[in-house]
């Protein structure tokens, strides 16, 4: 061997740990890249996932939605159909009420023969119209009214009772009283000053 050019022993151990050093670095490059395509993977199944159940969600949404809408419909049209019942009810009460003091014989019979849909209830809750309604019935139908009740008043039989009389109190003795009533005059005899 010639002495020019002389081969350093320690460089080939070098080279062969760096050949190593590359080789385990390309071995975890290798790796991280499986493990980026895993997670890129699982990240695509997630939002498909996500994307499935965004949808479903949104459908159920949806439905309860209409649901909704149609139950306060329903409600609507309920509460409408319940307040026009209530208000014809209190009309018919006020017209056998008004019918009773004109004299009807029946006036469940003068309510239902009477054309009551010209009746209309004022801003301040009275019917307008529904003595009219009915005074017209009385002149138009004669025979369903007779002479109007007079008041005992007007007939001259009012009784005037006299007045109860105070009861009178029985003395107290608290010495032969139960021990709960006592304390409970106590405790009212107390509260009263």
């Amino acid at each position: 061997m010639s002495e020019e050019n002389p081969i350093d022993p320690n460089t080939v151990r070098e080279l062969e740990r760096a050949r190593a050093d590359i080789k385990a670095i390309r071995a975890e490059l290798k790796d991280a890249h499986a493990d980026v395509d895993r997670a890129r993977k699982e990240r695509d199944g997630f939002k498909g996932q996500l994307e499935t159940q965004k949808n479903a969600f949104e459908a159920q949404l949806a439905e309860a939605k209409t649901a909704s809408e149609k139950a306060a419909a329903d409600h609507e049209a309920t509460v409408a159909q319940l307040k026009t019942a209530g208000e014809r009810a209190v009309m018919e009460a006020q017209a056998e009420t008004l019918a009773t003091r004109l004299g009807a014989h029946n006036p469940a019979d003068v309510v239902r023969l009477v054309d009551l849909s010209t009746v209309k209830r004022g801003e301040d809750g009275k019917f307008e119209g529904l003595t009219e309604a009915l005074e017209a019935a009385k002149t138009e139908r004669a025979y369903l009214f007779g002479e109007p009740p007079k008041t005992g008043a007007e007939q001259g039989r009012t009784i005037t009772a006299p007045a109860p009389k105070p009861g009178t109190s029985e003395p107290v003795n608290a010495r032969t009283m139960d021990g709960k009533d006592y304390e409970a005059q106590k405790r009212q005899f107390l509260a009263s000053k």
